[in-house]
């Protein structure tokens, strides 16, 4: 079933670049099949906690429209509506193949072992790599940077907390992220336009975080000698860089000149980049065995991810159609009239809350951007979209559900609670906060 469900995706993804260009009812039709199709299997092979969202979201949603007796346009564009998104966090990772045989992550440990005794600095390394890896690897970073830091026998708080706060840094800016795409996605916002606002969240998560460790947590961590590595190879590091700031580069650039959905732009690049770097590399034939390998384990890999971006999608636009949307919409409105400020903070402690008590943030961020018009609140579309992913990021360090917090969970051993209320719940009050005041900043500039 694993290797005809990975086909199924593999024909979906095919078919929805096709309609890009050409689009009859015919091929229109076998792509909502086809996603239905996706939708079902992924949530299959799910864990447990994403398969009971993913399958409440899909059974209210589904009993809604047989009560509002929806025709066959409603159904699809429900189904569908989140599939670009799916597209994308399926074939971006296809990345991480290069950068994992060019062994990268050996390179920068040697590089990171430079800084013993110096955690301070470590610290703003380590933090700062998750911007080279992220945007590309998603969650790999986590797994790619822990191999390379794994031999320093650092403090687990230390890993803790480096983890979460540098990954949801990049939730507010990375192109290639879910989080970012599917929210200038919903607003209809350029992405190039958007990053330098994305940044300025991110810009002031990387530097809270650092200041807080420089201030109050360093010096209740012990820290180990560690052995400083010899002839380290900085020519590969900036390999490294010069390949993902060219693949950013030539995203953005087409992005500007071609008329195409900037989805597609995205996997046709990441999947072209790819093949180039393996050749670069002069390891075609183990480029060509692994990409074949990842292909053949999307299923179940993503599944957690592609289940619950396709049916909170498809809860997104049914909520849309029913009166709850207007409870929504009015709950916003009647706060941006008391006071915008108060809205912004109230929007991400409501989504940072409910992601603590297990409801995902897609569901809850994808019912706002379904329900409530930036327009109707009095607020320009970037300042909206930065409300939200200032969300997103705050959510992603209290969830005990989030991929990140779970891997992380999973990768130091230690409790998910602890992670987040004992090392992480005082930055998370702290960038709710600084947040607040830089997106209403902002608000009042545009």
């Amino acid at each position: 079933m694993q290797e005809w469900s990975n086909r199924i995706i593999l024909l979906l993804i095919i078919t929805y670049i096709i309609t890009q260009f050409y689009s009859p009812p015919v091929l229109y039709m076998v792509t909502v099949i086809l996603t239905t199709l996706v939708m079902i299997v992924s949530m299959i092979f799910s864990k447990h906690l994403p398969r009971i969202f993913s399958g409440t979201m899909v059974g209210i949603g589904t009993i809604i429209l047989f009560i509002q007796k929806a025709g066959f346009d409603a159904w699809a564009e429900s189904i569908t509506k989140n599939l670009p998104l799916v597209c994308l966090i399926i074939v971006v990772p296809i990345l991480t193949v290069p950068i994992e045989i060019g062994k990268y992550d050996g390179y920068i440990a040697q590089f990171t072992s430079k800084f013993n005794g110096k955690p301070q600095l470590l610290y703003i390394l380590l933090s700062s790599t998750f911007y080279i890896l992220g945007p590309i690897t998603n969650l790999g970073s986590i797994h790619i940077i822990h191999s390379m830091v794994k031999r320093l026998n650092l403090p687990v708080e230390f890993l803790g907390r480096l983890y979460i706060r540098g990954f949801s840094s990049i939730n507010t800016w990375s192109p290639y992220f879910a989080s970012v795409f599917l929210v200038v996605y919903y607003l209809n916002i350029p992405m190039l336009y958007f990053l330098p606002f994305g940044l300025l969240l991110s810009f002031f998560q990387f530097w809270t975080a650092n200041i807080l460790f420089s201030i109050k947590e360093k010096h209740s961590i012990n820290f180990e000698a560690m052995e400083p590595k010899v002839n380290i190879r900085t020519k590969k590091l900036y390999e490294l860089l010069f390949f993902l700031l060219l693949l950013s580069g030539t995203i953005f650039f087409l992005e500007a000149k071609i008329a195409i959905n900037v989805s597609v732009l995205i996997i046709i690049t990441a999947v072209v980049y790819s093949f180039i770097w393996g050749k670069y590399l002069r390891e075609f034939r183990r480029f060509k065995k692994e990409a074949i390998l990842f292909r053949k384990n999307i299923m179940p890999s993503q599944a957690n991810e592609v289940s619950l971006f396709l049916s909170a999608g498809f809860f997104g636009v049914v909520l849309s159609k029913t009166v709850i949307s207007d409870y929504f919409s009015y709950l916003w409105t009647q706060i941006s009239h008391l006071s915008i400020l108060l809205l912004i903070l109230f929007t991400i402690a409501l989504v940072g809350v409910l992601s603590f008590v297990g409801i995902h943030q897609i569901v809850v961020i994808t019912s706002i951007l379904s329900s409530v018009s930036p327009t109707n609140l009095g607020l320009h579309d970037i300042t909206f979209a930065m409300i939200l992913l200032s969300a997103w990021a705050v959510a992603g360090t209290v969830s005990p559900i989030t991929p990140t917090n779970v891997v992380t969970s999973n990768i130091i051993k230690v409790d998910v609670y602890q992670i987040i209320l004992k090392w992480n719940l005082l930055y998370t009050v702290i960038i709710m906060s600084v947040h607040t005041m830089v997106i209403y900043c902002v608000h009042l500039l545009l």
